[in-house]
C-alpha cells in the first residue's frame, strides 16, 4: 500500500472513530504525539483513542492536502469537533490542523498533530 493511501485510510479510520482500525493501521511500537509534544506508546493507543472519542464524540478530519516524501506524508487540513454526540450547539469547534505521519511497511509507525488546542480547552471552561 503506498503511504499516501495508508495515511488516507488511517484518516478515514479515525473519521469512523473505529479504535481497532486505528490500531491495526499502526506498528507494534506506534507513538502517538499530541499537540503538545506528548508521546502516548503503543500499549496505550486503544485506551487513548477510546477515551478521546467518549470525551469528543464528534471528533472529526477534513483532508484538504497531502504532501508525500517516500515514508513520511504530511496531512493539512481541518480537524472538528464537539463535546455534545447530537447537538453542535456552542460546545464545538473547527481548526486548521496538520499531522505528519511516519510510515514502515503498510503501518503507521508516528502520528503526530499539530493545532492550537486553545478552542478546545476554552470549551471546557464554558
Amino acid at each position: 500500500m503506498r503511504s499516501v493511501d495508508l495515511v488516507l485510510s488511517f484518516v478515514g479510520a479515525i473519521n469512523d472513530h473505529d479504535v481497532a482500525r486505528i490500531v491495526d493501521l499502526c506498528t507494534d511500537d506506534h507513538e502517538f504525539v499530541d499537540a503538545h509534544g506528548q508521546v502516548a506508546p503503543a500499549e496505550t493507543l486503544a485506551a487513548a483513542w477510546r477515551g478521546y472519542f467518549q470525551f469528543m464524540p464528534r471528533y472529526g478530519i477534513e483532508v484538504e492536502s497531502v504532501l508525500c516524501d517516500g515514508d513520511v506524508v504530511a496531512v493539512f487540513g481541518q480537524a472538528w469537533g464537539g463535546l455534545n454526540a447530537h447537538d453542535a450547539g456552542d460546545r464545538s469547534w473547527r481548526r486548521p490542523c496538520a499531522w505528519r505521519a511516519c510510515v514502515r511497511g503498510d503501518k503507521v509507525k508516528r502520528w503526530q498533530v499539530y493545532v492550537d488546542t486553545k478552542a478546545v480547552f476554552d470549551l471546557l471552561t464554558q
